[in-house]
């Protein structure tokens, strides 16, 4: 199982200071990388022109390349054998790199309310401008536009994430699986291509549905991953599902809404299914040095949660058999298991 982790542990190893990881995310945008991928090796003098750089500054960001591996520079440039190895999870690296440079001036700028005010943090941070559940009600060209970037983003965390869970589940002889806010549906395309006699049902907001019928619809599982629009708050979840997963869903929401959504999901599970829950727990830093790519979820601190507070709801609502599993991965995660009885 330890080898999940790898794709994460290979990209994040480029993301461990700001300054390397601004340097990187410009050189894929001018082109540089993909390049140097291409030919294998490219004179220096070519590389420092392909900047625009004056030579000052040039000189300084192939520095500051060469110091983070990313590449090994004399009289030819060329990309060092572990950011080659990265690059087979080039979709992780460049969403890991637009997101962490996105939230890094919120942090930058709003530390102080981050630790001590969320309400003012979450009212000023730019980036939850970037989440907005009211854009995904009414599926226009517009909202879809908008909630594909962040739906985009976390398809490739997903595609990364779901599997360290999975490798941990048994569902074997389960036939229906409703992943609840299951954004694009990587989960469930996941869990169907896994075991054979499952189907899968995404139940998430009308627009993020929308185009999850478009991020499916090529996979070898489409016909077997469905879609059902609505909305958590006001909703009941659909009958007929023998297991219940929340990825990455619950931290979104207080411990009351949290605590609902559970509710919702004991009512809608058949008898003797089960439930799962995979998510975040808080960071803990003793023995460890923050770095960089930390900032990704750091924006996210206030929200994540132990795993006791979802065993100690679980066991209100009659569920059994509840088990708690740490993931590590690029941060702490928790697998929770129960069954309705």
């Amino acid at each position: 199982m330890a080898s999940r982790a790898d794709p994460i542990r290979s990209v994040d190893r480029f993301l461990e200071t700001e300054l390397e990881a601004r340097a990187l995310a410009l050189a894929f945008s001018l082109g540089l990388v993909d390049r140097l991928a291409g030919e294998g090796a490219v004179a220096r003098s070519e590389c420092l022109a392909m900047t625009g750089m004056p030579e000052a500054t040039s000189g300084l960001f192939m520095q500051l390349l060469a110091g983070n591996d990313v590449i090994r520079a004399g009289d030819t440039v060329r990309l060092s054998p572990a950011f080659r190895a990265a690059l087979a999870y080039r979709d992780l690296l460049e969403a890991r790199l637009w997101f962490l440079n996105l939230v890094a001036p919120d942090i930058h700028g709003l530390f102080p309310e981050l630790l001590r005010d969320v309400p003012e943090f979450m009212a000023r941070a730019k980036v939850f401008d970037l989440f907005r559940y009211d854009r995904c009600m009414e599926v226009t060209p517009d909202n879809l536009a908008a909630t594909a970037r962040w739906v985009d983003y976390t398809t490739v965390l997903t595609r990364y994430e779901a599997p360290a869970c999975l490798d941990r589940l048994d569902l074997d002889g389960s036939r229906r699986l409703m992943d609840v806010g299951g954004n694009s549906g990587e989960f469930a395309r996941q869990a169907c291509a896994r075991f054979a006699g499952l189907d899968a049902t995404v139940f998430d907001l009308p627009v993020v549905c929308a185009l999850g019928r478009r991020h499916v619809a090529a996979s070898a599982s489409a016909g077997r991953v469905t879609f059902h629009d609505g909305d958590l708050r006001a909703d009941a979840l659909p009958a007929g599902h023998d297991v219940i997963s929340f990825k990455s869903v619950l931290h979104d929401w207080p411990p009351e809404h949290a605590a609902a959504f559970l509710g919702k999901a004991a009512t809608a599970l058949e008898p003797g299914g089960r439930l799962i829950i995979f998510e975040r727990v808080p960071l803990d830093l003793r023995g460890a040095s923050p770095v960089y790519s930390m900032v990704a979820d750091l924006v996210f601190l206030p929200f994540f949660r132990t795993p006791d507070f979802y065993v100690k709801h679980l066991a209100q609502l009659g569920f059994v058999g509840i088990s708690v599993e740490r993931v590590e991965l690029d941060t702490p995660f928790c697998l929770v298991t129960a069954r309705k009885p």
